[in-house]
């Protein structure tokens, strides 16, 4: 019980840390606001829409984009706070001495990106409700679409979490690994169905991509397959406890060669 206490005590600290430097450095908040704007506003006319609300019979072609978005942003926002976060540790020689905490590393990674998240959907939530004054989708669809989105996206999550915490393991072993998780974000864009359907069964090891179809199918009142559900639940969990497993591995690695001082 103390435990668990202790680790709310840690997120509401990054929370008021995270909130602090929101405050404290409006620029960047403001140029992070702008980021996400402008790969929503690639996403919206480098694409079709309307072919994508063809696809499943509706004239919801831009929310059903939306809503592949919003997944994919909160998504490389986990994986990359986690990944960002162990190599900038390192290079600022943070890394071992948080390595002596009663929790393990990860955990600590996990309640900041779980902090960080929180003002990445408000981002997203001004990037939206701005969206729906120029489509044919209400406010209330909107707030639907965002609340369904982020109960289903705290399972993908975990998913895009447990990929960072590769990125994180390649960053203690190789070193710097940022450009390729940047890279990687990219092309999870591209191949996954943020503006196109499922086409390919080998997508959905995608932490996301199972979320965003259970979602638009909830929109066309098809409601949750259960099979979907648990292949969705499944490959996050799956992606979860490997990226654990390998972070865990490259920290002990690291610990046993005494390698830290060579950042």
């Amino acid at each position: 019980m103390k435990k668990i206490k202790k680790l709310f005590n840690i997120f509401w600290v990054q929370l008021y840390l995270q909130l602090k430097l929101q405050f404290r450095y409006v620029n960047s908040a403001i140029s992070s606001l702008v980021l996400y704007a402008g790969a929503f506003l690639i996403v919206i006319f480098f694409t079709d829409p309307a072919q994508l609300g063809q696809a499943y019979g509706t004239k919801q072609g831009v929310l059903f984009t939306i809503v592949g978005f919003l997944f994919w942003s909160i998504g490389i926002a986990s994986m990359g706070q986690c990944s960002n976060g162990v190599e900038t540790d390192e290079q600022t020689g943070l890394l071992e001495s948080e390595t002596q905490s009663v929790f393990p590393l990860w955990t600590l990674y996990f309640i900041e990106t779980l902090a960080n998240n929180l003002f990445v959907w408000i981002y997203l939530l001004i990037i939206g409700f701005i969206a729906s004054f120029f489509s044919i989708f209400t406010v209330a669809e909107l707030l639907e679409a965002l609340l369904l989105t982020f109960v289903f996206s705290l399972i993908s999550n975990f998913g895009m979490f447990g990929i960072g915490m590769i990125f994180a393991s390649g960053s203690i072993r190789f070193k710097r690994m940022g450009q390729w998780s940047t890279i990687l974000q990219a092309l999870l864009l591209m191949l996954s169905n943020v503006y196109l359907p499922v086409y390919n069964v080998f997508q959905e090891v995608i932490p996301y991509v199972g979320g965003i179809e259970i979602v638009r199918q909830i929109f066309l009142g098809h409601g949750v397959s259960l099979p979907k559900l648990i292949i969705f639940i499944v490959v996050n969990v799956v992606w979860f406890l490997v990226g654990i497993l390998i972070f865990n591995y490259c920290i002990k690695k690291e610990r046993k060669d005494g390698s830290f001082d060579a950042f």
